[in-house]
């Protein structure tokens, strides 16, 4: 018998007052706000009943401004980030170059377009206004556990343009959170300067390693939040991978992230014991740039490049689940 789409829903909602749109099977539940930069602001696992992703907390949310400071925000859920995460000038001669860039990119802070709307499947569409690039999202159900978020950004100008898009889920994590990645990552790159993890660019073992000052430490975990501090890392530029995972560890179910890594070839993780934000959070952040900040991308020649009328496509697979988690592939 041929594999069927299961049984899945789209509906409306509102979030803090603001429209919203669901999509679920009957394991998982995911809700996003067009008009708030196409943020995610749920992924609930239902077997669980564990939502995944913050929410606001004492900071409330309000509606955005282009260009706004991201960690003025309410600091919760997923957004999209692009062209760029750091705010930079876009460094390319041509008619853009010089062009500011806000922080963490220009749609997470716009409004997008309602654009398709099918029995399992949203689409939301925005145009930038820095630069002619206009993204479209769609979300789809691949399977009861797994929601496909997949994505088209095409260069409407006349010249070639550079950018780079990364997801940014602040997870919703504790100390008995564990990060996952392939069994094949046995280093990280330090990439924020810290009294822990030094210099950037410096390597340290992955999972357990040493600070420097010489502290045996778990990558993979979180701290406690009262620590107030951060730390930023990617995988090597040259080791790219296709999927990480959270696995709760006492209570048995996990959340996991798939992509095809020759689209998106990069993987940062953030992670912040409430120094930034007002709770602790991991970010795991596949992008397809190397790292954060498009001038410094475009200086590492890691980027990705867009002639006129041209597309780049790609995909991200959310999959929630329970028992023990396949790290194989």
């Amino acid at each position: 018998m041929a594999d069927q789409i299961p049984m899945s829903t789209i509906d409306t909602t509102e979030w803090y007052g603001q429209p919203a749109y669901v999509i679920e099977t009957s394991a998982i539940r995911v809700v996003t706000t067009p008009a708030i930069g196409a943020k995610i602001v749920s992924i609930i696992d239902k077997k669980a009943n564990h939502e995944w992703l913050l929410p606001p907390f004492n900071r409330p949310f309000v509606p955005l401004n282009y260009g706004a400071s991201f960690v003025a925000q309410d600091m919760s859920g997923w957004d999209e980030m692009l062209p760029t995460i750091d705010s930079c000038n876009y460094p390319v001669p041509g008619a853009f170059e010089g062009i500011q860039l806000p922080d963490h990119g220009e749609v997470w802070s716009l409004p997008w377009d309602v654009t398709g709307i099918q029995a399992d499947e949203l689409t939301v569409a925005v145009t930038g206004r820095a630069l002619p690039l206009r993204m479209t999202r769609t979300m789809r159900v691949v399977n009861v556990q797994t929601i496909r978020f997949e994505y088209d950004v095409l260069n409407t100008g006349n010249e070639e343009m550079v950018m780079l898009w990364a997801a940014h889920p602040q997870f919703k994590i504790d100390t008995k959170t564990r990060i996952i990645l392939p069994p094949e990552v046995s280093t990280v790159i330090n990439v924020v300067e810290t009294d822990d993890w030094g210099v950037i660019g410096r390597l340290y073992d992955w999972p357990q390693t040493q600070t420097q000052k010489g502290q045996l430490f778990d990558l993979d975990r979180i701290k406690d939040s009262d620590l107030h501090k951060y730390r930023k890392f990617y995988l090597s530029p040259k080791q790219s991978v296709g999927w990480a995972a959270l696995a709760q560890s006492s209570a048995g179910h996990w959340l996991r992230l798939n992509w095809d890594a020759a689209r998106i070839p990069y993987l940062g993780i953030w992670v912040d014991q409430a120094a930034i934000g007002d709770r602790s959070t991991i970010a795991i952040e596949p992008s397809t740039g190397f790292y954060d900040h498009l001038a410094r991308a475009w200086e590492n020649q890691r980027i990705t490049r867009l002639l006129p009328m041209q597309r780049y496509l790609w995909y991200l697979d959310v999959t929630v689940g329970m028992g023990p988690l396949d790290n194989r592939h």
